[in-house]
This record gives structure tokens, sequence and C-alpha cells, in this order.
């Protein structure tokens, strides 16, 4: 069983989405490279067909970076429904937010979260406004604490 610190979950940076975005513009660069070329040598027509294969490469990552950036704002949200539990946890078990631990970064019913060496279950109400500690034990599952 792994829990995550509250400063992992708050954290967490995605390096991929900077390399497609570098890729993205290194395509970007190749397309007007490309363009230029082509308006220069016009009877050559091996330019304008590296050009349309490289606005349709770059109209494909651009496709990829959308769908990327939407699981992204999901996953922020999650994560950010979690953070807000471990806060009221921490405020009401009166500790600090890092001294609070999660084992999932998104938020249901069953989630278990890790205060001080005690571990609970948090049940979340149906209208997802309020939730419920019950103390909880682990069987025989060696835990694992993810701080950064």
């Amino acid at each position: 069983m792994t829990f995550y610190a509250y400063t992992y979950l708050t954290n967490q940076n995605s390096n991929h989405l900077l390399i497609q975005l570098t890729v993205i513009s290194i395509i970007i660069l190749i397309i007007a490279l490309l363009s230029w070329l082509w308006y220069r040598h016009k009877t050559d027509l091996k330019y304008r067909d590296l050009f349309i294969i490289m606005v349709l490469v770059l109209l494909l990552l651009v496709g990829i970076q959308v769908n990327e950036w939407q699981t992204l704002q999901s996953t922020f949200s999650q994560k950010s429904q979690v953070t807000q539990i471990m806060q009221r946890v921490a405020k009401d078990k009166g500790v600090k937010p890092s001294q609070v631990w999660s084992n999932t970064a998104s938020v249901n019913n069953g989630m278990l979260i890790s205060v001080a060496g005690h571990i609970y279950n948090v049940t979340i109400n149906p209208d997802g406004n309020s939730y419920t500690l019950t103390k909880a034990t682990p069987i025989n599952q060696p835990i694992k604490y993810v701080r950064e």
C-alpha cells in the first residue's frame, strides 16, 4: 500500500508536456523553412510535399497536446479535491498538512488517509460536499510513503 504526501500531490509536474511543446516548436520552424524553400523553388514539388507532411504532423501533435491538456485538467482537479480533504483533516486533527498522507490522487469512497500513524477510511457523501472518517487497520501490507 502506497501513501502520498501532501507536498507530493501539490508539487507534481509534467515534463513530458514541455518536451511535446518543444517538438511542436521545432516542427513549426521546419514548416517555416519548408514554406520559404517552396516559395523560392516553385517548380520543385518536393518542398510542397514535405510542407504538407509537416503540417499534418503538426496537426496530429496539436491534437495530442489538446487531449493531454484535458487529461491534465481532470487530474489536477482530482488532486485538488484530495489536497482539500487532506487540509481539512489536518485542521480537524490539529496537525500540519505535511503530516497527512493519502493512498490515492483521486477522490473516491474507500480512499485512505494516514495521520500521525493512524489510518482512516474516507467515505464521501453522495453530494460530494462532506466526508466521514472511520478508523481503519491495514491487513499485513507493507506501507510505503512517497514524499516527493
